[in-house]
């Protein structure tokens, strides 16, 4: 019988792959900063007992600046730019094809943090991934400006994503999961909520589509999925992270269909496996991980 490490990556696609579509469904009923608020807000309010019951103590101050720099690139800015492209009109699955650029960005970053000039090899498959994106986009965007926008949210959404995986694994924090996991969520929502509400209003909706929604983007996506993701950056490398995430568009273009009811187009195909090509291109030039 398989452990529960062993599970963790597989069970990590399927909750991060879900988040995607579920957001598209949420987007109906309220907007983007809302969303945002409403899911960090609920995600500090789901974390606060636990923090309690185990009676975790407060880390030091330079443990928290890094969780709230984390919490600033891979919680408001990668869910903050997911969420306004799919409201500017991009599609679940382009949000995911962005994903299997990761694994280049990742090790990217990781160099820049070192101060260290990425390959040639790298800045391919970099190169490959956003080809494969742009087939995609260029087949669905059919004249419409607001998709291309979103789409490059979502460029924008992976980038913060890899900027606060590389944070997370580069400061090697000695603190509880649960306990680094609730003071980016308090971060998160002390910075989006105060925005959200200035900027749109307050948008909320009691439609049952909207609270399973917002309950799986809280429980699923913050609670679960963020602490599966952790539980992987802080047991190896980013390189398993990495790994599991160029599998992110297929799974989430297959759950985008019954979910959020978006088909991908056959011609659109040879994209996607461009963009996961240049994923698996960068893992197998890199023979030893970088962040």
């Amino acid at each position: 019988m398989p452990s529960f490490h062993t599970l963790v990556p597989w069970l990590f696609l399927g909750f991060w792959s879900a988040g995607y579509a579920v957001a598209k469904v949420g987007l109906e009923y309220t907007t983007p900063l809302n969303l945002l608020a409403f899911r960090f807000a609920g995600a500090v309010v789901a974390l606060t007992p636990l923090v309690f019951m185990l009676r975790l103590t407060w880390p030091a101050w330079t443990s928290v600046k890094a969780l709230m720099g984390t919490g600033l690139f891979l919680q408001v800015g990668h869910f903050g730019s997911v969420y306004i492209g799919l409201k500017l009109g991009a599609s679940a699955g382009i949000m995911a094809l962005f994903a299997a650029s990761q694994p280049v960005l990742i090790i990217l970053a990781g160099a820049l943090f070192r101060r260290e000039m990425p390959s040639f090899k790298l800045w391919l498959g970099l190169a490959m991934g956003l080809a494969g994106a742009g087939w995609v986009i260029g087949i669905q965007m059919d004249g419409q400006t607001g998709y291309l926008l979103g789409a490059l949210m979502g460029f924008l959404a992976v980038v913060g994503l890899s900027i606060g995986q590389v944070i997370e694994k580069q400061r090697k924090l000695n603190v509880h999961p649960i306990m680094g996991t609730w003071i980016q969520y308090l971060f998160a929502a002390a910075v989006s909520v105060p925005v959200a509400f200035a900027i749109e209003g307050f948008h909320w909706s009691t439609q049952p589509a909207f609270i399973v929604a917002l309950g799986y983007l809280v429980v699923g996506n913050s609670v679960i999925g963020i602490m599966l993701m952790f539980s992987m950056v802080r047991r190896g490398s980013l390189a398993q992270v990495s790994a599991i995430m160029f599998l992110v568009p297929a799974v989430g273009a297959l759950l985008a269909w019954p979910i959020a009811g978006e088909v991908v187009p056959w011609v659109a195909v040879p994209g996607m496996a461009l963009a996961m090509l240049g994923a698996l291109w960068t893992r197998r030039v890199t023979a030893q991980p970088q962040a």
